[in-house]
């Protein structure tokens, strides 16, 4: 899942030299893959710059081993370079800690994808799932929630239509051309994925090695 982090200003943005400046008096290595893109090249991270238009935006993609608060501190610190808020794409303003949770839960989204893929390797899947899921039916109790294999996340199944469950309108926006009656898988919110890995990596030490090597 790709994160877009913009930073809503009535002022001028940086330009991309400026950026690209402020990047080495960091000692952050990077690339310029286009005159206002700046990659580096040690984290899954882009910015791009309009200084025309105003607007400046992060973008990046959350891997198992990233160091989170070394992106935080980097997105935060570009914030005062640009003179203004972070704001996370689909969510709104964010402070420090409010970015990495949402980072860190996608991050063990990331490393439970991993550890069952070592699972089926390993030829214990079934029993890791079982176990997986009662720990996830545990977090929220009265959730039909369970890992998506398809999507590889944690997720609601909901009905369309029902009381309880998710409107017509609304499950337009998980799946196409949906009829009542029709259950769905909903994204959960929440750190429901870290409090997952939380268990997965103590009962399953091995499985959370990313090099484990089944021997």
């Amino acid at each position: 899942m790709a994160f877009t982090v913009t930073f809503p200003t009535s002022g001028p943005v940086p330009g991309p030299e400026q950026v690209a400046d402020w990047l080495r008096e960091r000692g952050e290595p990077f690339g310029s893959p286009q005159p206002t893109c700046l990659q580096l090249r040690a984290l899954d991270l882009r910015i791009d710059i309009s200084p025309d238009h105003g607007q400046m935006k992060v973008m990046l993609e959350v891997s198992s081993t990233m160091n989170l608060s070394r992106v935080v501190d980097l997105v935060f610190e570009l914030s005062i370079l640009a003179g203004a808020d972070v704001r996370l794409t689909g969510v709104g303003e964010v402070n420090r800690g409010a970015l990495w949770m949402r980072l860190a839960d996608e991050q063990d989204r990331v490393r439970i994808a991993e550890a069952l893929q070592r699972a089926e390797i390993h030829g214990n899947r079934e029993d890791v799932g079982k176990r997986l899921w009662q720990v996830v039916a545990a977090i929220r109790p009265g959730r039909d929630d369970r890992w998506d294999a398809t999507h590889e996340r944690i997720v609601e199944l909901k009905e369309v239509g029902a009381p309880d469950g998710i409107s017509l309108a609304d499950a337009s926006w998980h799946t196409d051309n949906p009829e009542p009656g029709d259950v769905i898988a909903v994204g959960v919110e929440g750190s429901v994925h870290t409090l997952a890995w939380r268990w997965l990596s103590e009962a399953y030490p091995g499985l959370a090695e990313p090099d484990y090597t089944f021997h």
